[in-house]
């Protein structure tokens, strides 16, 4: 995958709401590659076998 350029973020950031200022454009820009290219080895995880496993984010686990 290539990077995300700062049209491309801007445009994501529109489409979710989230105010960024033309300043910020491009640290934000430079960690969402990063988050993007260390996220990548994940893409790699043999999960055809694994099976899904309900959770619910407002559930305690038991003590």
């Amino acid at each position: 995958m290539s990077d995300l350029t700062t049209a491309d973020v801007a445009a994501l950031a529109a489409a979710l709401g989230l105010p960024v200022t033309p300043d910020d454009l491009v640290e934000v820009t430079h960690r969402l590659n990063a988050l993007v290219e260390a996220l990548a080895p994940l893409a790699d995880l043999p999960l055809e076998t694994v099976e899904p496993t309900p959770a619910l984010a407002d559930e305690q686990p038991a003590s």
